[in-house]
């Protein structure tokens, strides 16, 4: 009799959104993607973006894979673009380097997504959540990595995105440009250069708007409290992290969290 090890838990936490898009017409637009794990099958269109200073092409059967956030800026040169859209947590699960983050030729991966969006648009049960759990496990497996990839880093933003991935490693933390330049070895006007670059911002202005996009999925999609929230994303005092947040969403977590609870 053959032996087999045990099956573990499953490293899907929560699965926050499954949606099918479709933009109408041709434009340009910046975004962020969601927090945690964020992918993408396209089925119609043609998309050409920078995604963490990579451009890419994104045309139908293409899978893309972001991860935190990321900062993206597209343009739809061929309209109406369709695309499927799952977003989902699990921080035991490491995404594919960005090499490999943007999969070609992936057309037969679509009934995955369909069943998948079939069972979220369900009633809330606890076999929807079986089901959706299953359907999601079974594409992360389908997704390979590919051979190669069609997507090119922007060369004089790579400074920036390095020190970017630290900066989330390190999200919990009160990250200024001091600490930019002591774990890049670069000065302050260059880590500015490159940011700038990349995101078209300025450092401190790009890592708050991370720390706070990160705190919206949590406000959103987690049970911790305010305090817990603004600790986790580096901030002292709590109140200051409601102030930012005000600014950045146009309302206050507290009450953007008593609206997703229906209050």
């Amino acid at each position: 009799m053959s032996q087999h090890s045990a099956v573990g838990a499953s490293p899907i936490e929560s699965i926050n959104l499954v949606m099918q898009f479709q933009p109408a017409v041709q434009q340009a637009y910046t975004s962020t993607s969601l927090p945690g794990h964020l992918i993408h099958l396209v089925m119609k269109g043609r998309v050409e973006q920078t995604s963490n200073g990579r451009r890419q092409l994104l045309e139908p059967g293409t899978i893309v894979w972001y991860h935190e956030d990321e900062w993206v800026e597209s343009c739809v040169v061929r309209a109406p673009w369709t695309f499927y859209s799952v977003n989902f947590t699990a921080k035991g699960l490491t995404p594919p380097n960005f090499e490999s983050r943007l999969l070609p030729g992936r057309q037969k991966l679509e009934p995955i997504f369909r069943q998948l969006l079939t069972a979220w648009r369900s009633a809330p049960s606890w076999r929807r959540t079986c089901v959706c759990q299953s359907h999601l496990l079974a594409l992360i497996a389908a997704i390979d990595s590919p051979s190669s990839d069609r997507a090119v880093l922007v060369p004089e933003s790579k400074l920036w995105w390095e020190a970017e991935s630290w900066a989330r490693s390190h999200i919990h933390q009160h990250i200024c440009l001091a600490d930019l330049c002591a774990e890049t070895g670069r000065s302050a006007n260059t880590i500015a250069r490159a940011c700038h670059a990349a995101v078209g911002m300025a450092p401190m202005k790009r890592l708050k708007q991370i720390r706070l996009s990160f705190a919206q999925g949590l406000v959103h999609f987690s049970s911790f409290n305010m305090t817990e929230i603004a600790q986790r994303i580096g901030y002292a005092r709590v109140h200051e992290f409601s102030r930012d947040y005000r600014k950045a969403y146009g309302a206050p977590p507290t009450a953007q969290r008593r609206l997703r609870c229906g209050e």
